[in-house]
């Protein structure tokens, strides 16, 4: 008798473990968001992990106040202008990143691959340049290098600029998405580095393959009465 209960036991702990790990797959699964995910790659359109928590990059104290926002105004065929405000302060890798590829003409006649109502419009991938709308390959092309993930305190709200990218959290390159919408689902899993600052009313009309005629880095920026902030009424 002992002897089956024996046998009963080593049969038992396998079961157990197989279930355990099991159980295991099947909440990871389950935690992730089932919203569209804003990823470079679309051939792995995997869900993201969560990243770490979300920490302020800290830069030494250097004697010059340096400039804490970059412009660039970006022109869409048919459309017209956005002005982009980038966050040198919170992202300065990443918009550092953005400026270069902007001034050495990277962006000038690139085209929207990805449109998602609700959700984002992406462009950045070279490849649109001439392969036609819908290739598979859309959407996989970059600048030849890619950045480091830069956590930071800017939040995925309506005309937010961020890197879009594969799963790994390193493998933003060029290709960027503009927000919709407030999605803070994606808050701590992407990048953001700037919002749109003008024009934000153009972004509802951007289509998949929509042109960026041009991409230029203004040296200042003065808001027009409409999207100045309005004074406060006194009381």
């Amino acid at each position: 008798m002992s002897l089956n209960r024996r046998f009963a036991h080593l049969w038992v702990l396998p079961a157990l473990a197989l279930l355990l790990c099991a159980c295991q797959s099947q909440s990871v699964e389950q935690t992730q968001p089932s919203e569209p995910q804003p990823v470079a790659q679309q051939q792995s359109q995997e869900t993201p992990q969560q990243q770490p928590s979300q920490k302020t990059p800290t830069t030494p104290s250097e004697p010059q106040q340096q400039a804490q926002v970059a412009y660039v105004r970006m022109t869409i065929e048919g459309k017209g202008d956005l002005v982009i405000e980038l966050d040198l302060k919170e992202a300065p890798k990443t918009s550092e990143n953005f400026l270069n590829l902007v001034k050495e003409g990277f962006y000038d006649g690139i085209r929207f691959h990805r449109v998602v109502p609700r959700f984002v419009i992406q462009a950045g991938d070279p490849k649109s340049k001439t392969l036609p709308m819908g290739h598979p390959e859309l959407g996989t092309g970059g600048s030849g290098k890619t950045i480091k993930f830069e956590p930071n305190n800017l939040k995925h709200k309506r005309g937010a600029i961020g890197m879009a990218r594969a799963q790994d959290p390193d493998s933003a390159s060029s290709q960027f998405y503009i927000c919709l919408e407030d999605l803070p689902q994606l808050d701590g899993n992407y990048v953001i580095f700037g919002r749109v600052v003008e024009g934000i009313e153009i972004i509802d009309q951007v289509r998949v393959g929509d042109t960026i005629l041009k991409a230029v880095v203004l040296e200042k920026w003065v808001p027009k009465q409409k999207d100045a902030p309005k004074p406060e009424k006194k009381k």
